[in-house]
Order: C-alpha cells, then structure tokens, then sequence
C-alpha cells in the first residue's frame, strides 16, 4: 500500500478545486452573453441611411439564443443579419426554426449567409425552414435596401470552405453606391485586390469565435473587433455559440447592434 502525505493530498485536492472553478468560469463565458453596441461612421454613407441599425449574429452553433437577450434591445432594428453557422451537424432542426423565430420577434427583415458549419449539417432542410420562415438568403447574391432614392447594398457571399465563392456578381448586380459586404469567414474579404476592396464600404464576418479558447492571451485567431482595413470598415464577431466543446476563456459569446451614421 502506497501512503500519501497530507500535503500531497492538500495539493491534489487544491488543483482538482482550481480545475472545477476553471472549468465552470469557461462554461459561464461560453453562455453569458454579451450585446455589443457599435457605431460606424462615415461621410460616404447615403444621408437617408443615417441612424440605419443592423442587428448582426453569427456562429449559433448548438446554442438557442436567450429570449431575456434580445428583450434588452430597446432600439428598433432596421435589419437582422445572421453570419453563418447558424447551426451545425446534430442540432435539432426545430432549435433552428426556434432561433430564427425569436429574431423574427424583433420585427425586421432577416438576411442569412452560409457557413462551413451549415454545410456540414443538412442544408437542403436548413434552407427550407429558412424559406417557411420568410428569410433572405444570400448567396453570392445582392440585396438593394432603399430609403427614397437612395440605396445602400448587402452582398452575401458564399462559404469559401465549401461553398463557391463569387464576389463579382454581387457586385455587378448591385445599385447602390455604399455596398456592406457580409461574408461568414473573413479571409474571403483578405483575399480580395485591393480594387475589389476598395469597393466595399463595411464588412460583417465571424467564424473565428475570436480563437474561443485563449491561453494566456493567445489563441488560433485573433480578438474578434472592429477595425479599418483602408477605408473599409471590417467588424468580425467573436460569434454567439461554441464549437466542439461549450467552453470559452479570453473571449465572448457576443452579437451586435451597429448603427451607421454619416459624419
């Protein structure tokens, strides 16, 4: 029989006690969700669209989203964009259909791109509850949003891990002379020229949960935010869900409310 002093029993216990509260601190950060409100300004933006806001979620993933969250948005959206991931492979299709009808309480139009991690569930059938929901599905698609005759555009762009991306046409459809682009994974946007960057005015994208697990500040992305890239202003979210496992640490499960305003 081997004996155990009583500090190595102490120090066992101790590590055991610190990996519990490690654990339940990442299982909090992973459901606590955080409403981040943004302002983008700029003096290019069309004057009919000063104070448009978007309500912007991505990354869903396994997670139904909190009722008590959205109930403390006061302000009236003027759009809803979801930035993929809305689910992934064995989730519930009625926690699918029961998210897009919580957002839908919020009365606004809903616009939806793809993600890698849609593709991998059952798009067919996530595309059809979407329809019966009254969606708008983006891909590689444009959509004119008019105030009087001014337009801004919304390009959705397809998953460039399995989908097929086409950012000309968008483009070439497009009417208005300020174009949002909503991609789900951001390097779809680094990977344009500059020409096709310079083009777009705001880029909404997600996907990397903002590494989700960080380590002592470092991660396998960067810190989700917003930031300009020449003269375009480029938010990515940390996302809303998880993937694999329900933890976080040095991150947030976020969504956001971004008003635009013309300076």
């Amino acid at each position: 029989m081997i004996w155990i002093g009583g500090k190595v029993l102490i120090y066992i216990a101790t590590l055991f006690a610190l990996g519990a509260i490690l654990i339940c601190y990442m299982l909090f950060l992973a459901h606590h969700d955080h409403v981040r409100y943004q302002t983008i300004k700029d003096e290019r933006l069309p004057a009919n669209f000063n104070g448009f806001k978007i309500f912007f979620i991505s990354d869903i993933h396994r997670r139904s989203i909190r009722t008590t969250t959205l109930q403390t948005i006061s302000s009236q959206i003027n759009i809803i964009v979801i930035g993929g991931d809305l689910t992934e492979k064995g989730v519930p299709l009625n926690r699918v259909r029961n998210n897009i009808r919580k957002l839908k309480n919020m009365h606004a139009p809903i616009y939806f791109i793809w993600g890698n991690n849609d593709y991998e569930a059952s798009p067919e059938k996530i595309k059809r509850i979407l329809e019966q929901e009254d969606v708008h599905i983006l891909l590689n698609t444009n959509k004119d949003l008019r105030r009087g005759d001014q337009i801004i555009s919304l390009l959705g762009i397809d998953c460039c891990k399995y989908g097929n991306v086409n950012v000309e046409l968008p483009m070439n459809e497009s009417k208005g002379v300020y174009k949002l682009l909503i991609t789900h994974d951001p390097s779809t946007y680094m990977g344009l020229d500059n020409k096709e960057k310079d083009m777009i005015h705001i880029v909404l994208a997600g996907h990397t949960h903002g590494g989700q697990i960080r380590i002592f500040g470092k991660g396998p992305y960067e810190r989700g935010k917003l930031s300009k890239i020449r003269d375009t202003n480029v938010l990515i979210s940390e996302g809303y869900g998880y993937t694999t496992l329900p933890f976080r640490l040095g991150t947030n499960a976020e969504c956001h409310i971004i008003q635009l305003e013309r300076n």
